[in-house]
């Protein structure tokens, strides 16, 4: 008999701890749903887009929106990127919905995301067909500068529901920028081309009014490509403007340096030419501190050798 009344004691200690967890349990899910608060947001194609639950399903098109999503510490929402996502290494781990400007939407209306983040590079069709479906789609505007780099930030971490996460990435990176003291570009500062494509085809480089331009004024240079006009700049105002440092992708180095007439400019004579990842400079988002202390690595060195003459 009282081994009778000990097991029953024991089963009913049993479904009081378990009805305890599943309540703690279903109270913290209500605290969590009651804690988002709905919202809407306007989107690059002016668009509003309502936002009244927080999503645990995210397709990113954009690679510089994967590398904020990771960086927010989210990855774990991600369920599609695109054939071009492949930082940090765990993005490679999720399903590929394929190109950024048009993905396969069969293939995303499969993974039935919550939200679809995309940047303007993704095209209109794309996006109307994934409306058609029903799917929540965000184009977030591309900006061009530091500054409005840690709006997208901020705006990624809103729409993911990972709202303090991006304000305070953003605010940490504000920081750093600060502490690099961006800003002040001095007369006297050493000129930087960024190659974006040269040869045959003609001369492209971030022209003013660009995020990379922003990023070299950043780190104190001087945009030796400024004039550049849709990116489209030409060979005889790169060999006058002859920029002190000339900063380009490994898949073109070789052949830049040993081509006339790139081998007759001052920054291959001296040893200038350096080789940088484009990522950096051209994603936007918490990569770019790499992107702007690699500038103001270059003004320091400059300062350092004109010290030394």
């Amino acid at each position: 008999m009282k081994r009778k009344i000990l097991s029953l004691a024991l089963v009913l200690c049993m479904s009081l701890s378990c009805f305890a967890a599943c309540s703690k349990e279903g109270d913290k899910a209500e605290e969590t749903e009651a804690a988002f608060e709905a919202f809407e947001y306007t989107d690059f194609y002016g668009n509003k887009v309502t936002i009244d639950k927080e999503p645990q399903k995210v397709v990113s098109v954009s690679p510089a929106l994967t590398e904020i999503i990771f960086e927010l510490g989210a990855g774990d929402k991600l369920v599609g990127r695109t054939d071009y996502c492949d930082y940090p290494d765990d993005a490679l781990k999720v399903e590929s919905v394929g190109e950024i400007v048009s993905p396969d939407i069969e293939k995303i209306a499969s993974l039935e995301p919550d939200i679809v983040l995309a940047s303007s590079m993704f095209s209109e069709e794309s996006y109307n067909a994934l409306k058609d479906l029903g799917i929540t789609v965000v184009v977030i505007r591309d900006e061009v500068t530091l500054d409005g780099m840690l709006s997208v930030i901020s705006d990624t971490g809103l729409l993911i529901g990972e709202k303090k996460a991006g304000e305070e990435l953003a605010a940490k990176m504000k920081e750093e920028l600060d502490k690099l003291g961006t800003g002040e570009v001095a007369d006297d500062a050493p000129s930087v081309y960024y190659v974006t494509g040269f040869g045959e085809y003609g001369e492209y480089t971030p022209g003013e009014g660009t995020f990379i331009d922003d990023i070299i004024k950043a780190g104190g240079a001087k945009n030796a490509g400024a004039a550049a006009v849709n990116w489209s700049f030409s060979l005889e105002a790169l060999i006058e403007a002859d920029p002190d440092y000339i900063l380009i992708p490994a898949w073109g180095y070789d052949q830049f340096i040993s081509t006339e007439p790139y081998s007759s400019l001052s920054a291959v004579k001296n040893g200038n030419v350096i080789i940088v990842d484009p990522n950096i400079f051209e994603r936007q988002g918490p990569r770019n501190l790499e992107a702007v202390q690699v500038i103001r690595d270059i003004v320091d060195s400059a300062d350092a050798q004109d010290l030394a003459a």
